[in-house]
């Protein structure tokens, strides 16, 4: 494991180790700090890229590394003395290597569903760079107070305190504010702006999950309905098309088949229109399977409904007609879905860049 003193100078180098691999080994290597004149050690900084054995490695960990890497290049090139160097030392020996060892942790089904290494990592990462900004000389601290203040407006509503305070302490010229002052206000406003953030990946996991739960339940009455028909061959779910010889059930089967496909239809247009990159929970993956799981369930149902004589509409006899209806049922469960669409999109686009989601003028 690297460990760093005050002056980085005992940061060791380390080979390159899989994701795969569990707590106390290290992510990407680091170059060695060059002894130099005038300066007791420089540093080269991280490769810019990660190990080829992480190319198939799942992208949250990839943007933890990168993450990583960025903080831990941010911190080495500061000049600090006395108590700043135990500070840095603790944030990289502790924090950085704690968010390290939560990517290349093993993600079990129940901390892929609870979301615990992602939530782990960028926890630690964002402490990280909030205290970084005690650790900054003062020279630095109008370009930081800008960057957190295009941090907080991607995520913060224009008129937040913390973000109002923030942008006037930074336009201050005469007399300058002081610099404890505006250390606190950046801070602050990222602090809030990764409160906010924070939420946004919960409710997007907690959505993610309901989905699952949805598309599940949705597979499974699908698969009930198919197999109470394999047992009930004198009783006909749905009426059969004219030619057809096969079984009931395998004709349901194939129902529900294109049903499927016409779900899958509304499918594409629905979700492409929905950012999809603010976050590590892939929502729109989930809402396309919840899509297509439920698809089949709406054509079983219409077909169906028209069967009964209920309906006014009369249900074609021929076999292509039926399936081409039975894809138009499975589009329609469109009209349900689109609420779940609705909700998505609310949560993706509090997440997505400050062009997405315009500010509001009332909080």
């Amino acid at each position: 494991m690297s460990t760093v003193n005050g002056d980085l100078s005992t940061l060791e180098n380390e080979p390159d180790q899989p994701p795969s691999r569990l707590n106390g080994n290290s992510a990407p290597a680091a170059e060695p700090p060059e002894q130099s004149s005038g300066r007791s050690a420089s540093w080269r900084g991280f490769r810019s890229g990660l190990p080829q054995n992480w190319a198939c490695s799942g992208p949250w960990r990839q943007q933890v590394q990168r993450r990583r890497i960025t903080l831990l290049d941010e911190l080495a090139r500061l000049e600090l003395h006395g108590g700043q160097q135990e500070e840095r030392a603790y944030l990289i020996n502790d924090l950085l290597e704690d968010a390290n060892a939560a990517s290349r942790e093993k993600v079990t089904l129940l901390k892929w569903w609870w979301g615990t290494e992602i939530e782990r990592a960028w926890a630690r990462l964002r402490e990280v760079e909030e205290r970084t900004v005690n650790l900054l000389p003062d020279p630095e601290l109008p370009a930081c107070a800008a960057d957190a203040a295009g941090h907080g407006n991607s995520y913060l509503d224009a008129n937040d305190p913390g973000l109002q305070h923030l942008q006037a302490l930074s336009a201050q010229q005469d007399p300058p504010a002081s610099t404890d002052e505006l250390r606190s206000s950046i801070i602050r406003v990222l602090r809030s702006a990764h409160n906010k953030a924070d939420h946004t990946n919960r409710e997007a996991r907690h959505l993610r999950n309901r989905l699952l739960i949805a598309s599940a339940f949705s597979v499974l009455f699908a698969v009930a309905i198919v197999l109470a028909q394999s047992s009930l061959e004198g009783v006909s779910f749905v009426d059969k098309a004219d030619g057809w010889d096969g079984s009931g059930w395998s004709y349901l089967l194939v129902v529900m088949v294109f049903g499927g496909v016409g779900a899958m239809f509304t499918a594409i247009p629905a979700i492409s229109t929905i950012p999809s990159n603010f976050g590590p929970f892939n929502l729109p993956l989930q809402q396309g399977l919840l899509k297509i799981a439920f698809g089949p369930l709406v054509a079983v149902v219409g077909i169906a409904l028209l069967n009964t004589g209920v309906s006014p509409q009369i249900a074609p006899k021929t076999l292509p007609s039926l399936l081409f209806l039975a894809a138009l049922f499975g589009a329609g469960q469109h009209a349900v879905t689109k609420y779940v669409d609705q909700r998505a999109e609310q949560i993706l686009t509090a997440g997505a860049p400050a062009k997405s989601h315009p500010k509001k003028a009332d909080g």
